[in-house]
């Protein structure tokens, strides 16, 4: 009994690594597969058969002619199934739909003005099966679903234990949708960093911070290659950083937080303050870029400088590759990219600091969908059967 057992794990783990080297090495053949893994010509034969059967991957050409037989040469089949990739901010959704080699095949944007789950989740599943209407995509094949979310979250169970910016706790997602469907729920800037890594600016960096600067600020950490979320999915609350032991109150409880100070609400909060006018963080962008006016000259200032502030603390105490800096703020990169590196550059130590590369994303404002579609496919490859 326990052999069987023993031989069916070994028959599922190769059957997986042969479908992720298909996936990571993009078209490619047989030997490959076999020198790549250490398996045989005959198990990696075997198993190409199977996953063709299951219509998982394709033949796609022939390898070039090295003085043999030429190689037929293999990749995912992009039609196998469609994922959909979530970011659930505080005021909008932002979704993306991936076929199975993680092509973008659409994309959509709404807005919510109430936060109240009751309400929110079927504006979500609504949201759902219109991105497979509006892109035509056959809703048979919704292979599974991704959501980010700004708060801590128990990616195991799929619980969002507390999102104080959304005024959510212990609120179950996969549950309350009950679409039928694989559902994973993940921290937004986790998904953030994830998709930078495969997606964006991060390609091939084994240590990452990555930043999502909106209503609050999220951290996302790549470790070794690996996500890490800590012993109980807390890590990377970095937006609850003291920056100022005496300061603002933070809706966490505490005071001094760091996105009291150099989130987008920090950014509308002094706005007003100083121009008696309620804006979205989206006009003072654009205030800013178009007029330079005095306020948002010098909102943007202080959120330049309590940003370096920030960065550079965790850069001192994580000493990673790569920083990416995401959120509506890369709108206006060119412009404040020179004066956040100064400041970070001025407050971090000068080994920590010589060896980190500085970036805004450069996927907008997707890297969190992206992300959390790309937890997806690796979640329906790893789960192979």
């Amino acid at each position: 009994m326990k052999r069987a057992i023993n031989q069916e794990l070994m028959r599922v783990t190769n059957k997986t690594q042969i479908l992720r080297c298909i996936r990571e090495k993009d078209k490619v053949s047989k030997r490959e597969i076999a020198e790549e893994l250490g398996l045989s010509a005959t198990t990696v034969s075997t198993f190409i058969r199977e996953l063709e059967k299951e219509k998982k991957i394709k033949s796609c050409g022939i390898a070039e002619s090295t003085g043999g037989r030429r190689s037929i040469l293999y990749d995912l089949n992009p039609d196998f199934r469609y994922i959909l990739g979530i970011d659930l901010e505080v005021d909008r959704l932002i979704g993306v739909v991936l076929d199975f080699k993680g092509k973008i095949k659409g994309t959509k944007e709404i807005s919510f003005t109430s936060k109240d789950e009751w309400k929110v989740i079927p504006l979500l599943k609504t949201f759902i099966y219109d991105l497979f209407e509006e892109n035509d995509l056959p809703i048979k094949k919704f292979g599974g679903l991704g959501i980010g979310v700004p708060g801590v979250v128990n990616s195991d169970t799929g619980v969002i234990e507390f999102a104080p910016n959304l005024g959510w706790k212990n609120v179950n997602i996969p549950s309350l949708l009950g679409i039928g469907k694989p559902v994973f729920i993940e921290n937004e800037a986790n998904a953030g960093a994830l998709g930078e890594a495969v997606f964006g600016v991060a390609k091939n960096v084994s240590h990452l911070v990555f930043i999502s600067v909106g209503m609050g600020i999220g951290c996302g950490l790549i470790i070794n290659n690996k996500l890490y979320s800590g012993s109980l999915y807390h890590a990377g609350e970095f937006g609850h950083m003291i920056v100022n032991p005496d300061g603002l109150p933070c809706q966490c409880g505490n005071k001094g937080c760091w996105e009291v100070y150099a989130s987008n609400n920090a950014a509308i909060r002094m706005y007003k303050e100083k121009s008696n006018r309620k804006v979205t963080f989206q006009e003072i962008l654009a205030e800013f870029t178009k007029d330079h006016s005095f306020q948002t000259v010098e909102v943007v200032q202080s959120i330049t400088k309590y940003l370096g502030i920030g960065i550079a603390n965790i850069i001192n105490g994580l000493n990673p590759e790569m920083v990416v800096v995401g959120g509506e703020i890369t709108v206006i990169k060119d412009l404040v990219y020179n004066e956040l590196l100064k400041g970070i550059k001025g407050r971090s130590l000068e080994k920590s600091f010589s060896g980190v590369r500085l970036e805004f994303s450069q996927l907008g404002n997707k890297a969190t969908a992206l992300g959390m579609g790309s937890i997806v496919i690796e979640k329906i490859i790893s789960s192979i059967m």
